[in-house]
């Protein structure tokens, strides 16, 4: 049987959004100090030996030359129609990004998204706002206090903020993402925290699938 490259979501994602991840921190050219610091792929089911494995298989994986229509062949094959990039990992080199950009262009009937941090690296960007543009995918560009805001944000994307401390200026983000400790406290600008972390939406049983902001 051949391995494949991608799995079913989380208990956040839902079992209808399938994902592929590599190996968070060593794959995130684009990354802070501080994210780093609080990168929830760097500790528990993650570090287990088996998911480390996964990672760098499939790391391995997409540095080949055949990794574009086997990830296209997949999803056809299986039918997926959603499909989040980089639950683990980030947009690492131009080489993969181009390789990105064309699995979603040959792969019209499944929707796409990813939250990066690649938007800080010059020889990336221009790719990921080359992505932003495809109907069936939706780009978020990631940043947190020490990153600040993109200064050049396309009209095709959207920015998601990390938020580590009360009072951080989330203005201009079109999404939240709290830091662990912040989840349980009733934060100004709580309409744009990502539903699946807040006391409500846990109760509502909110998935990705079922909330729908980051990919319609």
């Amino acid at each position: 049987m051949i391995r494949g490259l991608l799995v079913a979501g989380n208990e956040k994602l839902s079992a209808g959004v399938f994902h592929f991840d590599i190996p968070a921190v060593q794959t995130c050219p684009g990354r802070s100090s501080l994210c780093e610091s609080r990168c929830y792929a760097t500790k528990g089911r993650f570090v287990f030996p088996q998911v480390l494995e996964r990672l760098e298989w499939n790391y391995t994986r997409s540095k080949r030359s055949d990794f574009t229509d086997r990830m296209v062949d997949e999803l056809y094959r299986k039918g997926i129609l959603l499909m989040r990039w980089h639950v683990a990992g980030d947009v690492f080199s131009p080489n993969y990004a181009r390789k990105m950009l064309e699995i979603i262009g040959r792969s019209p009937h499944c929707t796409f998204w990813f939250y990066t941090r690649s938007w800080r690296v010059p020889t990336i960007f221009p790719i990921i706002k080359s992505m932003s543009i495809m109907p069936n995918c939706k780009v978020w560009l990631s940043a947190d206090a020490e990153t600040g805001y993109p200064p050049d944000i396309p009209d095709t994307c959207r920015v998601a903020f990390m938020q580590t401390e009360e009072g951080e200026d989330t203005e201009e983000a079109d999404l939240v993402f709290l830091d662990r400790p912040l989840r349980k406290l009733s934060l100004p600008m709580l309409n744009k925290v990502c539903p699946t972390e807040t006391v409500a939406g846990k109760e509502r049983g909110t998935s990705c699938a079922t909330c729908k902001v980051c990919w319609s």
